[in-house]
C-alpha cells in the first residue's frame, strides 16, 4: 500500500512539474508575441512619423522657397533646408537645380532616438517647376499693329543669350516678326531680319490671348504683383541699377530695374528681375534695365536704352535714336486703330529665351509637375 501511494505521488510530481512547464512555455509565448507586437506597433508608428515628415518636408518647399534662388540657383547647384516635425521627427530637404525652370526635391524623414536602433527613416522624391506665365511668344516681335520700320534696324529671332550671360541652354529660333494677316508692313533703309521664318503672319497674332491670357496667370495678375507702378504719362531718363552698401535697392524709386550687364561673380542687382507696370503711355531715354515691363498704353524707347525680358505694351511701340536694344521679346497689341509700330534709327530687337526665362521665372513659385513628378525612394 505503501508504495502505490509513494508511486502516485511521484505521478503527481511529474504531472505537476510537467503542467508547470507547459504553463512556463504558454507564458513565454505570450510574452514573445506580446513583445513583437509592441515591437511592430512601434516601428509602424515611427514609420508613419518618419513618412509625415518627409511629406512636410516636400510641403514647405514652395511655402518657404526664396525667390532670389530662381535666379541664384544654376544647373547643378543645390541648397539644403531641414524642418522640425511633431513628437521629434525631423525633415532633411535637399533641392537641386535642373536645366530651365525645374528643381529635384528630395526629403528624407527620420523618427526615433538619433544613434538608436529604435528609429526610421522614409525618402521622398518630387520634380517641381517654377510655375511660369506661359506667353506665347512667337517672334522677336509680336504684334497686330501696323509697322513701319526705317533706318539701321535689326529685328531677329534667332535664339541668343545676352552678353555676358552664363547658364543659359538651347536655342530655341522663332520669326523675327510674327504679325497678323490684317497687318501693313512697311520696311525702308538698311534692315536685317533674320528668324525662322524672317516673318510668320498668322492669326494668333490679331488674338488677344496671346498678349493678356498666360495660362495660368494674365496681364492683370502680373500688373497687380508688380514691383514698381508708375503713371501713365510717364519719362523716365537714365534707368539705372541703385547699389548702397553692396546691396541692390530693390522696388526703388524713380527708377532701379535691375543689371541686365551680368558680371561673374553676379553684381549685386544681376538677380534682381522687377515686373514694372505702367498705367499709360511711357517714354524712356537712356538707361538700362531687366525683367517684365507691362505698359498699358503706348511704349516709347528715345535712344540709347537697353532692356532684357519681356515687354507687353496694350499700344504700340515706337523706338528711335541711337543704341536701342531690347533682348528677349515683345508683345505689342495695339488694341487700337492707331496704335502702330515704328521702328527707326539704330535699334535692336533679338529674341532670347534665356531672357525671357530669366524675367518670368524670377517672380514664379515651385509647383509639383503635373505627372510622373513623385517618388518613394525608400
Amino acid at each position: 500500500m505503501r508504495r502505490i501511494l509513494q508511486s502516485q505521488q511521484g505521478v503527481a510530481m511529474i504531472m505537476a512539474l510537467g503542467a508547470i512547464v507547459v504553463i512556463g512555455v504558454l507564458m513565454g509565448s505570450v510574452l514573445f508575441v506580446s513583445t513583437q507586437d509592441y515591437r511592430v506597433g512601434s516601428n509602424t508608428v515611427r514609420t508613419a512619423r518618419a513618412a509625415a515628415a518627409a511629406e512636410l518636408g516636400l510641403n514647405r518647399i514652395p511655402v518657404d522657397w526664396n525667390l532670389a534662388d530662381n535666379a541664384r540657383l544654376k544647373t547643378g547647384d543645390t541648397l539644403k533646408k531641414a524642418y522640425t516635425a511633431p513628437r521629434g521627427a525631423t525633415a532633411t530637404v535637399v533641392v537641386t537645380r535642373l536645366d530651365g525652370p525645374f528643381f529635384w526635391v528630395v526629403s528624407e524623414g527620420y523618427a526615433g532616438g538619433m544613434g538608436s536602433q529604435a528609429s526610421a527613416r522614409r525618402r521622398y522624391g518630387v520634380l517641381f517647376r517654377l510655375n511660369m506665365p506661359n506667353m506665347n511668344f512667337m517672334g522677336a516681335i509680336t504684334t497686330q499693329g501696323n509697322t513701319t520700320v526705317n533706318g539701321n534696324v535689326t529685328v531677329s529671332g534667332n535664339d541668343a543669350a545676352p552678353a555676358g550671360w552664363s547658364g543659359c541652354s538651347g536655342t530655341q529660333n522663332v520669326a523675327g516678326a510674327a504679325i497678323s494677316p490684317t497687318t501693313t508692313a512697311t520696311v525702308n533703309g538698311s534692315v536685317t531680319l533674320n528668324g525662322s521664318p524672317t516673318v510668320l503672319t498668322t492669326p494668333a497674332a490679331s488674338d488677344t490671348n496671346t498678349y493678356f491670357n498666360y495660362g495660368n496667370s494674365n496681364y492683370q495678375s502680373l500688373a497687380a504683383s508688380a514691383n514698381l507702378t508708375y503713371a501713365g504719362g510717364t519719362l523716365l531718363n537714365g534707368i539705372q541699377p541703385l547699389i548702397v552698401g553692396g546691396v541692390c535697392q530693390a522696388n526703388a524709386i524713380p527708377a532701379n530695374w535691375g543689371e541686365p550687364n551680368h558680371t561673374s561673380p553676379a553684381g549685386a542687382c544681376d538677380t534682381y528681375f522687377p515686373i514694372i507696370h505702367v498705367l499709360g503711355d511711357l517714354k524712356v531715354t537712356t538707361g538700362r534695365g531687366q525683367g517684365i515691363l507691362l505698359v498699358d498704353g503706348d511704349f516709347t524707347v528715345a535712344g540709347n536704352f537697353t532692356f532684357d525680358g519681356a515687354v507687353i505694351a496694350r499700344g504700340g511701340l515706337k523706338m528711335s535714336g541711337t543704341g536701342n536694344k531690347i533682348v528677349g521679346a515683345v508683345l505689342a497689341a495695339s488694341v487700337s486703330v492707331d496704335d502702330d509700330v515704328s521702328l527707326s534709327g539704330n535699334t535692336s530687337l533679338l529674341y532670347s529665351s534665356c531672357a525671357l526665362q530669366a524675367a518670368l521665372s524670377a517672380s514664379a513659385y515651385p509647383t509639383q509637375a503635373m505627372q510622373r513628378s513623385w517618388v518613394d525612394l525608400y
